[in-house]
């Protein structure tokens, strides 16, 4: 008998008897969890008596379908600062969701099924469902937010208001190991109708013993309540407008249309900077919070919670931080943070806001947190004329409805919108107010054009008008900065994300009329700029406003541009923080913008920022220059055609790869005997060059590069063009592996191989050391990189590989120069059509540069960072493969050695015998 057999049988009875244990443990593990988070009466009974259901389900909620709050504490579980992913502070926000409410035996006791999520995204939006009212926050993956979910069961007492659940959940340990959690969810306030004044509290404790690797400590957690909300504070004063604020015309906001409501208007975040009275140097009477938080907040948020039904009334969380992009991250610092609610005034067309201050909310519980003192008020108005000293779309103040000498008053506090709020929605019936026009007249004189030039310019309308730039002081790098227009004539369509400009906005006066004649255009435009606080002289940094090494200037400027030149003149006020709103309106900006053919070469648009006030004067500064690349949308049409172009050639030249490979193929089928005569290392080179493109973008072929520029992935196009370059770069691959095959099953089938694997071994140890040196000698001449080391070697070693395979023949050369053979070991066909393969990317790359805009991450055939591609480059390797071609021409018909000199030549003779049979070796050796 056979002891395998034996052997077999021992192998699946251990393995069927250690899966049994394996299933028994865990339904050892699964029914301890069951029994801990089923035990409600142990955990429960004495916040809310567990009762018997009934069957049928009552369609009233404590929460809406999806219920937002925040959390503290659990950071052995919920804690995600230590992942290297993640930059600033964390999101601490939870979502509950009710899914299943059943009526029970005893009056005003409701069974709650529902799921408890802490969200722990860095990434935090909100947005309105359906219009009802509340918000959600949305991404596209949990396990990738780091979500840890809770399914739960309880018992809600509408009476009491109180809620408790029990249930479990699951995470992973930092091993890796799967952490089974039970906890106990204890809920306060849970009303059925709330106010503002109604905050629900409560906790989240583990059921696991405090031993155990899956026991987290108590979480605490604080949610605003959306069923039912009654707005109790805007009610009383709505017919009172904004009792406290400041009276402005009614003309000078702009009102709300029956398409675009409040709601529309801030169902996103929106950010405010604060204006402080002047001499507010302590947070005492200047901040809403005192001296509770020991500075004064640079920034105020407004995150909708609600919306009513009529859409006339929100609430608000109003956070004040010193940190102006929060929009990707919700905080729960509620010392810094108030709860209000708000509604709109048509008489004044103005939102009213009622605030409240929340008392006991520590960072590290929450589970006390109430409503205190509601005496801050704040108005929020759309202005309806922007100039040059106003660019805000959305201003209001902040002021405090107690008496002067009371305890808890501040001054009054402006706040205008940043520019981080994109994608709101913009009133009609905004204009532009051109008020510098003298200015602009005396510094900004016409420059003669040449009537006789064919170049072409932007007209001024174009969304390419706006533009990144760096900035230079003194010749040294100090910052970078972009430009964006703010209104450009009278254009009446919405061209711009901030402003609709009018024609009416245009100043009557002749000065205008003239600047608004021929081909000058009035413009307007807004500038922020970063720039390093170290290498800046003392008048960019009077007020010393910089922070983390950096100084933050925002310009706004009017004036002119002539579409004849290019040449755009405006008159620039910059924004002193530090002087209550001020502004320093002694700048002059000129900027020239290349034609629009210009790109092509590389051209870039120039311009200069600089100080009229004298020099003694304390806000001169110094000339800035700067500089942006012109990205001319014309230019971007052109270069999608590009890619389109590039991607044929790449399937065309991957393709003829194909046929020259398969003739080869066809010509040592035909010819047996000369296969062995190929040289390994040259199909090595030529497979692991169709290789390594596959490897480089196998994630490319499943995800969308999300960093190429959004032009070149408007459509499906791209991606499917490049699943066909993949596909037939892989066909190319598959048939240099079976060439490679062939070639080696031939050399190791013949008998009397020692003079090919001594030649092969020869032409090795020639080849190594030549592609190392030029390696070095590369790398060293090669300009390196600003990026990352790593990268720098990647992308150097990348481009090698490619000049080493546009010389795929040199190892040929040295393996027949060794083997002093005149065998036709390659095909003419194949040897000269992938030679020129190789040589026409370089072709078109000379007609590249010359010819199209210069856009990075957009190049699909020819890419600079596959090979060396410049204009020496360019030349010299199609003039290398041709000369190898011709050295592979004249050795496969005058001998290996035929280019060297005489006495090279026969230092061994060989005899070439007939072919008539495979099996007789094609070389022969003599002395």
């Amino acid at each position: 008998m056979d002891c395998s057999i034996f052997s077999t049988s021992s192998k699946l009875l251990i393995f069927c008897t250690s899966l049994l244990f394996i299933i028994f443990f865990m339904c050892l593990n699964v029914d301890s969890v069951t029994a801990a988070e089923s035990d409600y009466g142990l955990h429960c009974d004495p916040v809310v008596h567990e009762s018997k259901l009934a069957d049928e389900e009552f369609n009233i909620s404590p929460f809406p379908g999806r219920q937002n709050g925040y959390y503290s504490g659990g950071d052995n579980v919920l804690n995600r600062s230590s992942d290297g992913y993640y930059y600033g502070p964390a999101s601490k926000v939870l979502v509950f969701e009710t899914h299943h409410v059943y009526k029970t035996n005893a009056e005003d006791v409701f069974k709650v099924e529902g799921n408890l999520i802490f969200e722990t995204s860095y990434y935090y939006e909100r947005s309105f469902s359906n219009g009802r009212g509340y918000y959600h926050s949305y991404s596209s993956d949990s396990s990738s937010r780091g979500a840890l979910e809770f399914d739960l069961h309880g018992f809600w007492s509408r009476t009491t208001g109180k809620l408790c659940m029990v249930g479990s959940g699951y995470t992973y340990s930092k091993e890796g190991n799967v952490l089974h959690l039970a906890a106990v969810l204890k809920f306060n306030n849970v009303k059925s109708s709330s106010d503002i004044n109604t905050l629900i509290t409560g906790t989240m404790d583990s059921l696991n013993p405090a031993d155990r690797p899956n026991y987290f400590e108590p979480i605490s957690v604080l949610m605003f309540p959306q069923g039912s909300y009654k707005y109790t504070k805007v009610a009383k004063q709505f017919s009172q407008g904004c009792p406290g604020g400041t009276d402005v015309p009614k003309k000078s906001s702009l009102s709300l249309s029956r398409t675009i409501t409040v709601c529309d208007m801030f169902y996103r975040q929106t950010a405010f900077e604060l204006e402080y009275a002047s001499g507010c140097d302590s947070s005492k009477s200047c901040s809403p919070f005192g001296d509770g938080i020991g500075y004064l907040p640079r920034f105020m948020h407004l995150r909708t919670i609600q919306c009513s039904d009529e859409k006339l009334s929100l609430r608000f969380l109003i956070e004040f931080q010193d940190d102006a992009y929060t929009r990707y991250y919700a905080s729960s610092n509620f010392s810094t943070s108030l709860i209000g609610e708000g509604s709109w005034d048509a008489k004044q067309n103005r939102l009213c806001i009622i605030a409240c201050r929340i008392e006991d909310a520590s960072s590290s519980s929450l589970e006390k947190s109430h409503v205190g003192d509601c005496t801050t008020r704040l108005s929020v108005r759309f202005p309806a004329i922007l100039s040059i000293r106003n660019t805000s779309t959305v201003v209001g103040e902040i002021w405090s409805d107690k008496h002067k000498n009371q305890s808890g008053f501040f001054n009054r506090i402006m706040f205008r919108n940043t520019d981080n709020n994109r994608g709101q929605f913009q009133l009609q019936g905004l204009k532009y107010e051109y008020v510098e026009t003298d200015k602009v007249n005396k510094s900004c004189p016409k420059k003669s054009s040449n009537r006789h030039s064919t170049e072409e310019h932007l007209d001024g309308y174009s969304q390419d008008m706006a533009f990144s730039m760096s900035i230079k002081y003194q010749k040294r790098s100090i910052g970078w900065g972009s430009s964006n227009p703010l209104a450009v004539g009278d254009q009446p369509q919405q061209r711009f994300p901030l402003l609709i400009p009018s024609s009416s906005s245009r100043p009557k006066s002749a000065g205008v009329e003239s600047i608004a004649s021929g081909s000058l255009l009035n413009i307007s435009y807004k500038m922020r700029i970063e720039l390093n606080n170290l290498k800046l002289d003392h008048g960019l940094n009077s007020f010393n406003q910089s922070s983390n090494g950096y100084l933050e200037i925002r310009i706004s400027a009017e004036g002119v541009y002539d579409a004849e030149t290019g040449h755009l003149c405006m008159v620039g006020c910059r924004h002193l923080r530090s002087l209550n709103g001020s502004t320093d309106c002694d700048i002059l900006v000129n900027v020239h913008f290349p034609p629009l053919d210009s790109d092509r070469k590389g051209s870039k648009i120039k311009g200069s920022i600089e100080s009229t006030r004298v020099k003694t004067d304390h806000l001169h500064f110094e000339t800035l220059e700067f500089s942006g690349r012109a990205y001319y949308g014309s230019r971007a049409m052109e270069s999608v055609w590009r890619m389109d172009f590039e991607m044929i050639m790449s399937v065309i030249s991957n393709t003829l790869a194909i046929v020259f490979v398969v003739l080869q193929i066809f010509h040592v089928r035909r010819l047996p005997a000369v296969c062995p005569s190929v040289s390994f290392l040259m199909l090595v080179i030529l497979a692991l060059g169709h290789l390594m493109p596959l490897v480089l973008n196998l994630e490319a072929m499943f995800n969308q590069d999300s960093e190429r520029t959004v032009w070149a992935r408007s459509g499906t196009w791209l991606e499917m063009n490049e699943v066909v370059i993949r596909a037939v770069t892989m066909v190319a691959f598959l048939m240099h592996f079976r060439l490679l095959m062939l070639s080696w099953t031939a050399r190791c089938s013949e008998g009397k191989n020692k003079p090919l694997w001594i030649a092969e071994k020869r032409g090795l140890y020639v080849c190594l050391p030549v592609y190392i040196a030029g390696g070095l000698i590369t790398g060293t001449t090669r300009q390196h990189s600003s990026y990352y080391i790593e990268q720098t070697i990647l992308g150097g070693s990348r481009a090698y590989a490619g000049l080493i395979l546009d010389a795929f023949l040199f190892p040929q050369i040295i393996f027949n120069m060794f083997l002093n053979s005149r065998e036709p070991a390659l095909s003419r066909f194949f040897y000269i059509g992938i030679t020129l393969v190789r040589m026409v990317p370089h072709g078109y790359d000379l007609y590249r540069v010359h010819n199209y805009v210069d856009m990075n991450d957009s190049y699909i055939y020819a890419d600079p960072t596959a090979d060396y591609y410049s204009t020496a480059w360019d030349i010299i390797i199609p003039m290398l493969g041709l000369f190898f071609a011709a050295i592979i021409y004249f050795q496969q018909r005058l001998g290996g050695r035929c280019f060297l000199p005489k006495r090279f030549r026969e230092s061994a003779t060989y005899d070439k015998l007939p072919i008539d049979s495979e099996e007789q070796s094609p070389l022969k050796s003599s002395p």
